[in-house]
């Protein structure tokens, strides 16, 4: 019959759930696959959610991974202040021990990571972490305060991704206080 409004009862949508829904399933995928082996159908799956609904809520899937590095930035957690380098340190080694190499460090790692992408985590990683490291060694007095940090955080990025993705067997087994401590003796700008 045509016409006939339908008894069977409708879910209600939740827009900002879905949303989140959608997210959380992006950030999990993209970080264990890189963004050109993830699908949207996957994304949809992985949340349950109707993968159409990217295109509405994000606009396209690469919107939605630069949606999970903004996302990864504003729950991150961390230690406001750089200058206390061991806390931060010990914040930073916990949240890759206990997530692994998220979006932003695979975006580094891939070869297969679109330029707008590289393009947005080298944004990223220049604003989360090597400018407020800058203005710390600037504060301090230390020559060249915006060219080492990136060295330094380039080296704490390559050694963080040797121990999340095992590359050595004892940088792997040490606990994160020791671990933290060695990145402290390692990286002297960081103090």
């Amino acid at each position: 019959m045509t016409g006939v409004p339908s008894t069977r009862p409708t879910r209600p949508r939740d827009a900002k759930a879905s949303r989140e829904a959608l997210l959380h399933s992006a950030r999990i995928l993209f970080s264990e696959r890189g963004f050109e082996q993830t699908t949207v159908r996957d994304i949809g799956d992985h949340s349950g959610i109707d993968p159409a609904l990217i295109a509405r809520y994000f606009g396209s899937k690469v919107k939605l991974y630069l949606a999970t590095v903004t996302a990864e930035d504003a729950d991150s957690g961390r230690p406001k202040d750089f200058s206390d380098t061991r806390a931060y340190l010990q914040w930073l080694v916990a949240r890759v021990d206990a997530r692994g190499p998220g979006p932003v460090l695979q975006a580094i790692l891939r070869s297969d990571t679109t330029a707008e992408i590289r393009e947005a985590t080298r944004e990223h990683l220049t604003r989360r972490l090597v400018e407020p490291l800058a203005e710390v060694l600037q504060t301090k007095g230390i020559a060249k305060p915006r060219v080492r940090a990136e060295m330094a955080i380039s080296a704490l990025i390559g050694v963080l991704l040797g121990r999340a993705l095992t590359s050595f067997d004892e940088l792997g087994e040490l606990s994160p206080e020791d671990f933290v401590e060695l990145l402290v003796q390692l990286l002297p700008d960081l103090s």
